[in-house]
């Protein structure tokens, strides 16, 4: 067993790198599918909401949207993600992401910005998928890094 103790940079430096993983086999991945002519845009969505649904269940209950942007803001996604939470609201609340380790992954494999948008709507159907198992909750993105905007904007709000 390892007893190695690791600063909170050593293990945001080591989930980053995962998710940058993940960014280029899902590139790779749709890359190819499209190659033999799939319709890769709806296999995405199907799949990455179902892995969205997936976390969602995981999250357990969230009656509001505090409940849960408090779920979001949990673990190590948080410092990966540099989320900053901007309104914590039982009826809305904002968390900026300031960093995404998909959006570097797809600039390092030279993506146009049209690649790197069109790869982050389709990896965002997982968090769609997550508020998917809320009926009582939508979610919104106000600004996207991979449109070039200062962060990942997300509001959630209670339905009326």
């Amino acid at each position: 067993m390892c007893d190695k103790i690791y600063s909170q940079q050593e293990l945001t430096d080591a989930f980053r790198a995962a998710i940058e993983d993940r960014a280029r086999w899902f590139y790779l991945l749709l890359k190819y599918a499209k190659e033999e002519n799939a319709d890769v845009d709806k296999i995405a969505e199907k799949a990455i909401k179902e892995f969205g649904n997936m976390k969602g269940i995981a999250i357990g209950e969230a009656k509001t949207a505090l409940d849960f942007a408090n779920a979001i803001l949990s673990g190590h996604p948080r410092e990966a993600f540099a989320m900053e939470p901007v309104k914590l609201d039982e009826n809305e609340s904002v968390i900026k992401f300031r960093y995404c380790a998909l959006v570097e992954a797809w600039k390092k494999l030279g993506c146009s910005p049209e690649e790197v948008a069109k790869l982050c709507e389709l990896a965002s159907f997982g968090d769609y998928g997550m508020i998917e198992c809320f009926p009582h909750l939508d979610l919104e993105f106000k600004q996207l890094l991979s449109k070039g905007q200062d962060c990942c904007e997300m509001v959630i709000t209670k339905k009326k």
